[in-house]
């Protein structure tokens, strides 16, 4: 068994985010209340989170690095607020208190 890989605690889990974009169509806001919740009393708790409104745009998470390139694209339109918190904390650093 030397050989093999732990999946309990899987690479995946442990990659970490400098920072994210949500992006929204600020038109189709209406369907996700969920994300509005978040965007409206969440969002301030992760500076490093940016909202951007593009038309036509689902509602998605783009991941970024310490450069802030993209890394990773997540749709996110049948998150719960809760699902949305849970992974941010997670996956996003938490920006340096200054």
């Amino acid at each position: 068994m030397k050989c093999c890989a732990d999946d309990s605690e899987d690479s995946m889990s442990k990659i970490t985010y400098s920072g994210a974009i949500l992006e929204v169509c600020m038109r189709k806001l209406v369907f996700y209340p969920e994300i509005v919740g978040f965007i409206e009393e969440e969002k301030e708790k992760f500076p490093s989170v940016k909202v951007q409104y593009i038309f036509n745009s689902p509602p998605k998470l783009i991941m970024l690095d310490e450069d802030g390139e993209q890394k990773e694209t997540i749709r996110i339109d049948n998150w719960k607020r809760e699902h949305l918190l849970q992974y941010m904390r997670e996956k996003v650093k938490p920006t340096s208190a200054s």
